[in-house]
């Protein structure tokens, strides 16, 4: 038995931002108020509040407190320990290094004090010096070791730096991006000071002021981790993550971080996530793309004291510049996400009774769904930008599909209101503009030279669970007497507090002075807010397909039936193939005898598979296979699966089980391939359990040298209620018709994780399994079939897996099958084009009857009972007179295609001998139900790769109902067939 153990778990992150005081949780502010004698509970409260969020920490910010009301919050803190220790919850506080001296009057200090070792901003404002210079530093070190015992003592290294102006006695801290961004803008001059550890950038601006920035960066973290290992002080942590220079990361990532190679690591800095903002303006631009940096470092060779750094060229991010900013005093009214019947309704309302101008982006779908309303803005001279057609993640699209948005959403706008905007605001970004740098390189390839991308100055947080009161305020306090973009929200949810805070915000805005632009007015130094086009001869078109009119009657009474007809031809020409595939299979013997036993590993990938993986082990370890051992990968399981098997299986060598962080099925099978030293290995799920001659008659086409994998076939394990009796039709089908048809050109695509066999050297080959799609064994496969290798079924090898038995589980089962096929589908559409038969017919046929099909099948249905019910309605007593012969000849393409699939399904259970014949007739239940879930999971499929929200793997709680029927092993037979 050999084991390895996950790595140590971190308990909790504490993330703040030191320069604008922005919160993560679990990082707790504590104000005076808080010690008051009303406000004793909330103390209480908040360990209540993290046990709720099962949070493993919870951290208390003493740093606005003085010295008498920290000693006050560490009693508080004291007297409520018991509740942490309760818990199992552990305590913590920030403070500032200025109250590191009143920490020694506690009698217990809770269980981490984070001490970030950053200069108060009153220093600064005396002293044109910076954060946090070494020396100091090391005094911080020293004063907090001499109070805080080591085991509790964590070190924040502050990150980002201070920005002097020659005009302001006080600075303005800065990210260590846009540091480097002003650097390379105004050409400034960017040195090293070794002495105070940071690196120092002097320029001056546009308006002639000297500019000076101090910053820490990852050679001043450096500098700092020699101070704190030289101090005995092993705990740290960044100090304001976002403001970092990103290089810091993997010279942390290092067991070693004084050694050359963890030094080396500080030579590329890669800015290419941040992005920088320039100027000043309503609407965003992007320019060049980021720029990666070079550093070169000189150490001392005994000290490992950095002597000297030089950046050249230096980093730069990638850069964002606002321009057209407004007037002084005036509002750019703004709404998302609409149009709603009511919420936009009420908001038109107030502004024609206020008499003020908005601009509302709207969704595309939204404005299917609205189109009188849409007239009633037009008409009330609203305006209006793009806000693409069904609101994706810009995250997790291409730039191309919301191009593609933008354009039909264009069009529809010229459409119902006669405008054609260039105006865009990309869903889901929020405030001046994107933050992460690819984010910002795709929204740049969508609006570059197309669109004005319009920001927001003022966010009110309207989706939040705020009063209209708190939306006003917030508002109220963000003016700063400059124009700017005001962003509330019409659609999306619940918006009544967005329109009753409307109705109080526009007065008061009145009241301060401001007044409110058009999208026009806003636009003054830009062009116009619309684009003007001659109308084009698809104008006509245009308007048929978007009001949904014309003969699509006529295109559904031709296209259906053509479709079905397809569909009939597909079905005919699999089973022709399969009939063909079982006769040759019964020729080839080499695949069928059991002489062919190299030694081989069965790998099990298990997360919380308590409940059957002792039967699915004991299963492989009855196998008749001579030559075999089992690796299990527990992939972070909290069931005690891991231990059940270490108890189970200590004592025998053929057992060996890993560990590792949960990661999902793909990387636990992986790190499996990376420890495996047998030629072959066989795959299977952790609740299936393998027939004796399974494995045998599986490893029988590896005789073939080209031979990559082996789909073995996975039956139902668990018949024992009407959807599981289904499932198990559709699995004998499926498996006995297409896949031996698909194995006549090479062209299986999925060797089922559930069980199959796998040439290690293949996989290797081919990247091993990919975090690229939900469906990793589908990607594999064609995967080897690509590299030239042959992909084969042991028809006769068999194993029983659990499934799903409810409706929930099996549609959260397969809606994860379907998206992962479609993402492997289009990860290997080149296959198509370069002429592989699992392009050219495998993914074609997928496409066109895994999704094309299903999407028509309601339409199908439906036209087929208006048949029925047409030609049974038709009889004049002697006669059905009233059907053409091009009814005649729809409904017999309609009624063949269902006789077929029974022919070919009474074909496929008389070749299965362990399947009852009568369960040929679920068909007909297969039809009326089953097929219609499965239709319901392609559309809900489709849905969520459009929308960008693609689902997780949906783990299926085992019942541990799996049985196999008794068979005969190979080896117990003379001759094997």
């Amino acid at each position: 038995m050999q084991t390895t153990q996950p790595g140590e778990k971190i308990p909790y992150l504490v993330s703040s931002n030191p320069y604008e005081g922005y919160e993560i949780q679990p990082l707790v502010e504590v104000l005076p108020e808080a010690l008051s004698v009303a406000n004793t509970n909330v103390w209480s409260q908040s360990v209540t509040l993290a046990a709720t969020e099962n949070w493993s920490g919870l951290c208390f910010d003493l740093r606005k407190l003085t010295a008498a009301e920290s000693a006050g919050a560490l009693a508080r803190l004291e007297a409520i320990q018991p509740m942490f220790d309760a818990r199992n919850i552990e305590s913590c506080v920030t403070i500032a290094p200025s109250q590191i001296a009143g920490l020694s009057s506690a009698r217990q200090l809770p269980d981490r004090v984070i001490v970030p070792a950053l200069q108060d901003q009153d220093r600064l404002t005396e002293r044109k010096e910076s954060p946090a210079p070494l020396t100091w530093f090391e005094s911080v070190l020293a004063d907090a070791k001499s109070v805080i015992p080591s085991e509790r003592l964590v070190i924040g290294m502050p990150t980002g730096g201070v920005h002097w102006t020659s005009v302001s006695e006080t600075p303005r801290f800065i990210s260590y991006a846009n540091a480097m961004a002003k650097a390379d803008q105004f050409r400034g001059f960017a040195g090293f000071d070794a002495d105070q550890a940071h690196g120092l950038i002097s320029f001056m601006d546009q308006d002639g002021a000297r500019n000076m920035i101090w910053y820490l960066d990852a050679v001043s973290h450096y500098s700092q981790l020699l101070a704190l290992h030289t101090a005995g002080i092993d705990s740290v942590a960044m100090w304001g993550l976002g403001q970092e220079d990103p290089s810091i990361w993997p010279l942390l990532s290092h067991p070693d971080v004084f050694s050359d190679r963890a030094a080396d690591s500080l030579n590329n800095i890669d800015l290419g996530s941040f992005v920088s903002y320039r100027g000043e303006g309503a609407f965003i631009r992007f320019g060049e793309d980021s720029r990666i940096g070079r550093r070169h470092i000189d150490r001392d060779p005994e000290t490992n004291r950095i002597l000297k750094a030089e950046t050249n060229p230096l980093p730069v991010p990638m850069v964002a510049e606002l321009y057209a900013a407004l007037p002084d005093k005036t509002i750019l009214l703004t709404f998302d996400d609409g149009p709603t019947e009511t919420y936009t309704r009420d908001i038109l309302n107030i502004l024609r009774d206020e008499d003020v101008s908005a601009t509302f982006f709207m969704v595309g779908n939204h404005m299917f769904e609205q189109k009188a309303l849409v007239t009633e803005m037009t008409n009330a001279n609203m305006d209006f930008g793009l806000h693409t057609f069904s609101h994706p993640e810009m995250d997790k699209v291409s730039p191309g599909r919301v191009k593609v948005e933008l354009a039909l959403q264009s069009r529809m706008f010229s459409w119902m209101t006669g405008l054609s905007p260039v105006v865009f605001r990309a869903p889901f970004v929020r405030g001046p503009g994107p933050l992460e740098g690819e984010l910002a390189r795709r929204i740049k390839e969508i609006v570059d030279q197309r669109y004005h991308l319009l920001g927001a100055t003022i966010v009110p947080p309207d989706w939040r669970d705020l009063s209209a009161e708190q939306l006003v305020e917030f508002t109220l306090d963000k003016l700063d007497g400059t124009g700017q973009v005001i962003m509330l929200h019409d659609g999306g949810g619940n918006r009544a507090t967005t329109v009753e805070a409307l109705r109080m915000l526009i007065p008061e805005l009145k009241g301060r002075g401001y007044e409110f632009l058009t999208l026009q007015e806003a636009m003054t130094q830009v062009g116009p807010a619309y684009e003007t086009r001659e109308v084009s001869s698809l104008e006509t078109f245009e308007s048929l397909a978007f009001s949904g009119v014309g003969n699509s009657v006529t295109w559904i009474s031709y296209l259906v039936p053509f479709a079905v007809l397809l569909g009939v031809l597909r079905a005919l020409a699999l089973f022709i193939m399969a009939i063909r595939a079982k006769r040759l299979a019964q020729t080839d013997l080499r695949c069928r005898t059991g002489d062919f036993t190299p030694p081989v590993t069965v790998v099990i990938p298990a997360f919380n598979e308590a409940t059957g993986i002792v039967q699915t082990i004991d299963s492989v370890l009855a196998s008749d296979y001579p030559h075999l051992s089992v690796l299990v990968v527990d992939d972070g399981s909290t069931d005690g699966t891991y231990d059940l098997v270490v108890e189970t299986y200590i004592r025998d060598p053929r057992i060996q089980i890993l560990r590792q962080p949960n990661g999902g099925k793909w990387k636990a099978a992986n790190l499996a391939f990376s420890h495996v030293t047998t030629d072959f290995v066989v795959a299977i799920d952790a609740d299936t359990i393998v027939a004796p001659d399974a494995i045998r008659r599986l490893l029988q086409p590896m005789r073939q040298s080209d031979v990559g994998a082996v789909a073995g076939k996975v039956m139902v394990g668990n018949p024992n209620n009407l959807l599981t009796k289904l499932e198990k039709l559709e699995y004998t089908v499926a498996q006995n018709i297409d896949r031996r048809a698909y194995e006549t050109i090479n062209a299986i695509m999925v060797v089922p994780g559930a069980f199959g066999a796998w040439r290690t050297d293949a996989v290797r080959a081919c990247g091993y399994y990919s975090s690229q799609t939900l469906a990793e064994d589908t990607d594999l496969t064609i995967s080897l079939l690509k590299n030239g290798y042959k992909v084969r079924a042991a028809e006769r090898a068999y194993a029983y897996t659990e499934a799903p038995a409810s409706v929930g589980t099996l549609m959260k089962q397969r809606m994860r099958w379907s998206i992962g096929i479609l993402q492997s589908a289009w990860k290997h559409r080149k296959t198509i084009r370069q002429g592989h038969a699992v392009g050219l017919i495998g993914l074609t046929d997928l496409v066109l009857f895994g999704v094309v099909m299903p999407l028509l099948g309601p339409i199908i249905d439906l036209l087929m009972v208006l048949m029925v019910v047409r030609f049974v309605g038709s009889f004049d007593g002697s006669s059905f007179n009233a059907f053409s012969t091009h009814d005649y000849l729809v409904m017999g393409i309609f009624l063949s295609l269902p006789m077929l699939e029974m022919i070919m399904a009474d074909y496929a259970v008389r070749s299965e001998p362990s399947v009852p014949r009568h369960m040929v007739f679920l068909l007909l239940l297969n039809r009326l139900i089953y097929r219609q879930l499965l239709i319901i999971n392609v559309y809900r499929s489709l849905w969520r790769i459009m929308t960008g929200r693609l689902t997780g793997w949906h783990k299926l709680r085992r019942m541990g109902s799996v049985r196999a029927p008794r068979r005969q092993s190979v080896a117990a037979r003379s001759v094997s067939g």
